[in-house]
C-alpha cells in the first residue's frame, strides 16, 4: 500500500493510474490524533486488502489530467498550454469549481445541492469553458443570464457561488483578481445596476445603465409601451434581449425617459417604491414625498398626481452607500421600526441619512425599494437620542468605518495605534472607552479602511488595493497583528497621486 502526496490536495478526487476515485479514509477532530496515520491504518488494513472501501472506477476527466499534471510540473501543466496555466493553482482549480457551480443552473434549479462526492463532475464543467480563456468565460455568463431569472433576482442566483466568493471570500486575495475583473466587467456592462444596488460588494452610487424594465419602473410607463419608444429613438431594438435584460445608456435616454413620463396614483407610486400604504402615508405625512399635481390642480380629475421618477429620486437619495444585507442580523431594523422605537417619524432618520449622520445603511437583499431600507438602531440611537453625543462605542465606530469585526478596532487601540476615550456608561455606571470626535479625525488622519478609501479617492476599492501592491504597499501590521485590511493614509496617498500623475 502507499499514498501519494497528490491525493492530499482536495481538488482532485480520482487515482488518474488505476482510475479509482479517491476516499476519505477517517475524520478527526483533533489534530493530534488525524495525523497518527499508523493507528488509522491499523484499523483499516483489513477493509482496504479487502476493497471494502473501493469506488466504482471511472475515466479521469481533462481537468484531472490537467490538475495531474500542474502538480508534477507546478510551473507549467500539459504540453498544450491552457489559459488557466497563468494562475496559482488552488486560485485556478476553486475558480473551476465556482464557474462550474453556475453553469449547473442549465441542467438543475439547485447548483447547491450537488453532493462533495460529485464535484469532480462540476470542477470539469468549469474548466471545459475556463480554459478557453476570457471570451469563452464572457459567453458563459452571458448564457447563464439568458436562463429563466432576472437582474432583480440578483447576482447570487444567476451566478451561485461564484459571485459570493468572488465579492466576499476571496476579496483580499490578489490570486482571484482577474476572476474578479471578469465577473466585475461583464456586469457593469450587461447589468442595469442603481443607487443601492452593488458590484462584488461595492455599492453602487450612480446609475449607469437602465433595462426596460427598470426605466418602465421610473416612468411609470407599460413596457412593452416603452420598449416600442426606446425603439423608434434608436435606443434599443424592437426585438432582442428580455426587457429585465435589455439595457441601454440611462444618460443618453434621460430625455426620452423624462418627456415619457407616465404620472400614476398613490396606490402605484407606493407600490413602485416598495411601500405598504401606511408607510406611503408617513412619509407624506412628513414632507418626504408630495404629489406632482394637487388634486385641486388634476385637470383631468383623476388621481393620478404622483410622478414615479420623484420616488426614484427619493430611493436614490436614501441608498446611497448602502451595504447589502443578506439577513438583517442582531441590531439591524427596517428604519420605520428604528423610528417607531424611538417615537419619532421616518423623515427625521431620513434627513438623517440625507446629511450623512446615519451612514450605516442596508439594503436587504429579500425586498425591494423602501421595504429593503435598513438602518442599524444603536446608531441611529446614538445620532438621535435626546442628549445628543458624538462618543461612539468601539464596535459602532468599527462598522460604521468599515471594519467588520470590533475586537481588531480594539486591538488597534490597546495598542497604541489610535486613541481612544474611558468614560463612564451612562446607564451601566462603569469605565469603558469610546470614540470621540477628536479620537475618529485622529484615526481617519492616520488610516484608510477600504471603505473610507473609496470614499475619499472616489475609485473601486479593488482598483486601489491591486495598485497598492504593485506598489508593496501592505495591510497596517507592525507588530504582527490582525487589524484587519487597514492602511496608512500617507502610503496611499502618496502611492496613488504618484498613478494619478502618470
Amino acid at each position: 500500500m502507499a499514498m501519494r502526496g497528490h491525493w492530499m490536495v482536495p481538488h482532485l478526487m480520482l487515482c488518474l493510474k488505476h482510475q479509482m476515485p479517491l476516499v476519505t479514509l477517517w475524520k478527526e477532530s483533533a489534530a493530534l490524533s488525524r495525523f497518527d496515520s499508523a493507528v488509522h491504518f491499523s484499523k483499516l488494513a483489513d477493509d482496504i486488502v479487502a476493497g471494502t472501501l473501493d469506488a466504482e472506477l471511472r475515466e479521469e476527466t481533462d481537468f484531472e489530467i490537467w490538475l495531474d499534471a500542474r502538480l508534477e510540473d507546478p510551473q507549467g501543466g500539459l504540453p498544450e498550454q491552457h489559459w488557466l496555466d497563468q494562475f496559482s493553482l488552488h486560485a485556478a482549480c476553486n475558480y473551476c469549481l465556482m464557474l462550474g457551480t453556475s453553469l449547473l443552473r442549465h441542467e438543475m434549479s439547485a447548483p447547491s445541492s450537488v453532493l462533495p462526492e460529485d464535484n469532480w463532475a462540476v470542477y470539469q464543467m468549469g474548466f471545459e469553458i475556463a480554459r478557453g480563456g476570457e471570451a469563452a468565460i464572457r459567453d458563459a455568463l452571458m448564457g447563464l443570464q439568458m436562463l429563466p431569472g432576472s437582474p432583480q433576482d440578483g447576482p447570487r442566483k444567476i451566478f451561485p457561488k461564484m459571485y459570493d466568493r468572488l465579492a466576499y471570500d476571496s476579496m483580499d486575495d490578489p490570486d482571484y483578481d482577474v476572476f474578479r475583473y471578469i465577473l466585475r466587467s461583464h456586469m457593469a456592462a450587461t447589468w442595469p445596476l442603481g443607487i443601492g444596488d452593488e458590484l462584488l460588494g461595492e455599492p453602487i452610487t450612480a446609475r449607469r445603465l437602465h433595462s426596460v424594465r427598470t426605466a418602465a419602473r421610473a416612468t411609470g410607463i407599460d413596457q412593452r409601451r416603452l420598449r416600442k419608444i426606446l425603439a423608434a429613438e434608436g435606443i434599443v431594438p424592437e426585438e432582442g434581449l428580455p426587457d429585465a435584460w435589455e439595457v441601454f445608456d440611462a444618460e443618453r435616454a434621460d430625455t426620452v425617459l423624462r418627456s415619457a413620463t407616465t404620472l400614476i396614483t398613490a396606490k402605484d407610486f407606493a407600490e413602485a417604491i416598495g411601500a405598504s400604504r401606511s408607510q406611503f402615508d408617513l412619509l407624506v405625512a412628513g414632507g418626504i414625498l408630495a404629489p406632482h399635481l394637487s388634486s385641486s390642480g388634476d385637470a383631468a380629475g383623476t388621481r393620478t398626481i404622483w410622478d414615479p421618477a420623484d420616488g426614484v429620486r427619493f430611493l436614490d437619495s436614501v441608498f446611497v452607500g448602502a451595504s447589502p444585507l443578506r439577513q438583517a442580523q442582531h441590531g439591524w431594523e427596517h428604519i420605520s421600526k428604528s423610528a417607531a422605537r424611538l417615537m419619532v417619524g421616518p423623515e427625521t432618520l431620513i434627513e438623517a441619512i440625507r446629511d450623512r449622520r446615519i451612514v450605516r445603511i442596508g439594503n436587504h437583499a429579500d425586498f425591494d425599494g423602501y421595504a429593503a431600507l435598513y438602518v442599524y438602531h444603536d446608531e441611529v440611537c446614538s445620532v438621535l437620542s435626546p442628549e445628543p453625543s458624538s462618543n461612539q462605542t468601539i464596535e459602532l465606530f468599527s462598522k460604521s468605518v468599515g471594519l467588520a469585526q470590533p475586537i481588531r478596532m480594539r486591538r488597534l487601540v490597546m495598542n497604541g495605534h489610535t486613541p481612544a476615550t474611558e468614560m463612564i456608561h451612562p446607564k451601566l455606571k462603569k469605565k469603558q472607552f469610546y470614540i470621540t470626535r477628536d479620537d475618529a479625525d485622529a484615526f481617519h488622519q492616520r488610516f484608510y479602511t477600504l471603505r473610507t478609501m473609496a470614499q475619499a479617492h472616489g475609485k473601486s476599492w479593488q482598483s486601489m488595493t491591486a495598485r497598492l501592491r504593485a506598489a508593496g504597499v501592505e495591510v497596517f501590521s507592525p507588530d504582527g497583528e490582525d487589524y484587519g485590511t487597514l492602511y496608512e493614509r500617507d502610503r496611499v496617498d502618496h502611492v496613488l497621486s504618484q498613478v494619478t500623475e502618470i
